[in-house]
């Protein structure tokens, strides 16, 4: 592929993603959603952010490997402990790094 033909591809795929965002922000933005579908929004950022994590964790080039054989699924558990117990995000992000170097040298 040539050098011009990739950044045409480029400007033409940033061109199209924006005009979709764009549509959806430019219908929607004078109006109010129904009830249920603001309802259904708020579980967008802890379903993404678990889907990160959870892929984060558990696959490993394109398998699902449920192995806690590793440090990252312990390190989690701890960060998830602390994140139960303090309800504070520095707090969770310190002991879950911490934990994973520690696990880290362990393993």
């Amino acid at each position: 592929m040539s050098t011009a033909t990739l950044v045409l591809l480029l400007v033409l795929v940033g061109g199209l993603t924006y005009l979709y965002r764009y549509a959806m922000i430019g219908l929607f933005a004078s109006r109010s959603l129904p009830a249920w579908l603001h309802a259904l929004c708020r579980h967008i950022a802890p379903a993404s952010f678990a889907a990160l994590t959870a892929s984060a964790l558990f696959v490993a080039g394109s398998e699902v490997h449920f192995a806690f054989d590793t440090p990252r699924p312990w390190a989690a558990l701890v960060a998830v402990l602390v994140a139960w117990r303090t309800r504070k995000v520095l707090a969770t992000i310190v002991a879950g790094m911490a934990a994973l170097h520690l696990f880290k040298l362990l393993f």
